[in-house]
């Protein structure tokens, strides 16, 4: 017999890097779609300290990629 279950979606932790595979940007996501730019890369559209509501969803890896981060102070 087999069973089909549906795989359980990763569970994030926030606050999470991401950085754009495109522009190079750096934007810690406090939640799926609320982050901070850290570092603008090559995006001249966007502020470092700017934070935005709209992001694409931090879970999309085929805009995001994972990055470490530490947050100390």
């Amino acid at each position: 017999m087999l069973e089909v279950t549906k795989q359980p979606e990763e569970q994030i932790k926030y606050p999470v890097g991401r950085k754009s595979y495109r522009t190079g940007a750096v934007v810690i996501f406090f939640s799926e779609l609320y982050g901070v730019v850290i570092d603008c890369g090559s995006n001249d559209a966007v502020e470092k300290g700017e934070a935005s509501s709209t992001w694409t969803s931090c879970k999309n890896g085929e805009v995001w990629e994972p990055v470490n981060i530490t947050i100390t102070g």
